[in-house]
């Protein structure tokens, strides 16, 4: 989906955006992308499921010739690399204090401004691609029913589009199961195939 007020002007420009394209050869199309999913070193230890990125998200990004914003690890901004916490507290409850839902509300805020820069560009934001069910900052629950909430920064991350008035889907990517990976990369993929 596109930021409204940006489609609505580019719809009423198309000449511009036409002269714009022509310019060079990106896409204009985007997701914002978790740090792990383009970066297996920025996972917690034992957490890494490929040796270097998730390819099969890369392979259906450049099949369908989609730009990839890359989302910080709240995780790594917010407690260190060694994700850095008092003794027996988990990083999901180190999180999810006062001080880490408002370093989450801020890295939300960056991330969601550098994709209405993408928008005002002319770019289509087409999601946001999420983490794993047990990411204490990424996660995506794609229903309430679940027995876990989505990560701290997802959550913060939905209220920031929200209240900037920007809807795209939220998508779970859980490379941890080769089964739900799949399932995951076929809904990812006919949203690239609609836009």
């Amino acid at each position: 989906m596109v930021c409204h007020s940006v489609k609505q002007i580019w719809t009423k420009l198309p000449l511009l955006k036409k002269l714009q394209k022509k310019q060079d050869k990106r896409a204009y199309r985007f997701v914002a992308v978790i740090d792990c999913i383009l970066n297996q070193n920025s996972r917690d230890m034992g957490a890494a499921k490929f040796s270097a990125f998730n390819w099969p998200v890369l392979e259906l990004c450049q099949k369908y010739n989609t730009g990839i914003l890359q989302m910080p690890c709240p995780e790594i901004t917010c407690l260190g690399f060694y994700r850095t916490r008092p003794a027996g507290t988990s990083i999901r409850e180190a999180l999810d204090t006062i001080k880490g839902r408002e370093h989450c509300s801020q890295l939300s805020m960056v991330v969601v401004d550098r994709a209405e820069a993408l928008c005002q560009q002319g770019a289509d934001f087409l999601a946001v691609l999420g983490g794993n069910p047990e990411s204490p900052g990424c996660a995506v629950h794609l229903t309430d029913n679940s027995t876990l909430p989505s990560g701290v920064f997802i959550k913060e991350l939905e209220k920031e589009l929200n209240k900037r008035h920007i809807s795209v889907p939220v998508l779970a990517i859980r490379d941890d199961d080769p089964q739900l990976l799949e399932q995951d990369l076929k809904q990812l993929e006919q949203i690239f195939a609609k836009a």
